[in-house]
């Protein structure tokens, strides 16, 4: 009795984890983790891309690996530089980027397609500036990603502590089961 409901609490555990780690897993890939059990795309196959050593560097770039949309970049038909990439909301047409300007004033970027091709043949994308207004009418049409590194942080450890806890759990549910069949096998060899 006492090995069904360790067991049972084992495998409960251990499905509980494995789907934790493939959520935070999947919601990683918008946060430039690495994505290991997932296929997610933004619009136009841009990756969401953060540097490993200095996390606070996040961009996107697109399917010929060109950073697109990051710190620093300023746009033909933008008035303003990127200090700090803050967020960003896509659809399945289009993404949103929400950014500060040098003076630390919050500023919103949208993407428009270009009259250029890929060498793949696909549209190319830029941004241009979108007014506050814009914004606010059009913002609960996108899915948005606070990409600030205090969120990456929280990401990563939750990611990591789900997955620790998959395999510690498979580890003694494992152990388990071995004890379980050790004590049978014990008990036919005390009565034989």
């Amino acid at each position: 009795m006492k090995k069904n409901i360790m067991i049972t609490m084992f495998s409960t555990l251990l499905i509980i984890c494995t789907i934790m780690y493939l959520k935070f897993d999947k919601v990683g890939f918008y946060y430039g983790l690495e994505c290991s059990f997932c296929d997610e795309k933004l619009p136009y196959n841009l990756l969401p891309v953060r540097n490993s050593q200095y996390p606070q560097r996040f961009y996107l770039k697109d399917e010929e690996d060109f950073e697109l949309v990051g710190i620093g970049f300023k746009y033909y038909s933008s008035s303003f530089k990127i200090k700090d990439f803050l967020a960003y909301g896509h659809n399945d047409t289009s993404l949103i980027v929400k950014c500060t300007d040098s003076l630390n004033d919050i500023k919103y970027l949208s993407s428009y397609e270009t009259k250029y091709k890929s060498k793949k043949g696909n549209s190319e994308i830029s941004f241009k500036d979108l007014s506050t207004s814009d914004y606010e009418q059009v913002k609960d049409k996108y899915q948005w990603f606070e990409v600030g590194k205090e969120s990456y942080y929280a990401l990563e450890r939750n990611k990591f502590l789900f997955k620790i806890g998959a395999l510690l759990s498979l580890l003694l549910l494992l152990i388990s089961l071995f004890r379980g069949k050790l004590n049978l096998k014990i008990k036919g060899l005390i009565h034989n």
